[in-house]
């Protein structure tokens, strides 16, 4: 699956005693083993263009956390667009003890008619995508106030207002 709505990023990771090398993004399937820090050799020959150069084999955490930052970098800058919406106010209720660990995979499926097989080998980049979008697109179907809920979020988000403030659609611009 190809997705247009959003330039995919080429990263340059600048690893010590190493040097430059630049990264294309990887599925989530692979992001997630960057997180757990497993099958790092494997990722990087997926991701890295050009020559691995041998000596990485001795950095390669240090590569991946510098990766993962570069990815989550990008996700942030991109945030309107690659993250789930949220108006901090889920911070302020009692949560749930019993995580659920595949919503996004859920949402992101359900959105698309992808198994979530398919939704593993996705870009990642797709997938914050998808799943933000799924995300927005259920709160707009099923939230009385969703459009105002959403520029909400969309402040909360942006830092434009405190928390405790009353949201307005008088109080920002949208671009």
């Amino acid at each position: 699956m190809e997705i247009t709505a959003i330039k995919k990023p080429v990263f340059t990771i600048d690893v010590p005693t190493i040097g430059k090398i630049s990264c294309r993004t990887c599925t989530l399937r692979e992001y997630k083993q960057l997180q757990t820090l497993q099958g790092l050799r494997n990722v990087l020959e997926n991701v890295v263009i050009g020559d691995i150069p041998q000596t990485l084999k001795a950095v390669e955490i240090i590569w991946a956390k510098l990766y993962l930052g570069a990815v989550d970098d990008f996700i942030g800058k991109n945030k309107d667009f690659l993250m789930m919406p949220s108006d901090g106010k889920e911070k302020e209720q009692e949560k749930c003890r019993l995580k659920i660990l595949t919503m996004p995979e859920k949402l992101a499926a359900d959105y698309t008619g992808l198994n979530f097989c398919e939704i593993l080998d996705l870009d990642i980049i797709d997938f914050k995508l998808i799943s933000a979008d799924a995300y927005k697109f259920l709160v707009m179907q099923n939230k009385p106030d969703a459009v105002k809920y959403l520029n909400g979020c969309y402040a909360f988000m942006h830092d434009l207002f405190s928390a405790d403030q009353e949201f307005s659609a008088d109080t920002i611009t949208f671009m």
